[in-house]
């Protein structure tokens, strides 16, 4: 397996990086694919920024709950339903369609 090369990125001015500037980076940041002088420039908004903070917790707690989830199997009948509902709005729908609001 080959290790992921580090993307560089021009990021903040003089007050360093911004909100947009860590959303527009997080799938890389939380995957520590940034340059590390980027990311010490986006920990550095992050210790200033509560609402980042919030972000990148929730994606590193849903990637964390996503990994270790084992699957559960629905009940058959359930399923059946569910499958049927979807194939209902698939159908009605169709390609190029907006689908239908009750789905």
């Amino acid at each position: 397996m080959t290790k992921k090369r580090a993307k560089t990125h021009v990021i903040g001015g003089k007050h360093g990086a911004t909100c947009g500037e860590l959303l527009a980076l997080l799938n890389e940041y939380v995957d520590g694919g940034v340059d590390p002088s980027v990311c010490k420039e986006l920990e550095s908004h992050l210790a200033q920024c509560n609402p980042c903070r919030v972000v990148v917790d929730n994606v590193r707690k849903t990637i964390t709950l996503y990994r270790n989830d084992v699957p559960c199997e629905l009940p058959a009948k359930f399923r059946d339903r569910l499958h049927s509902a979807l194939r209902k709005c698939w159908e009605e729908a169709g390609p190029g369609k907006k689908r239908p609001k009750t789905c």
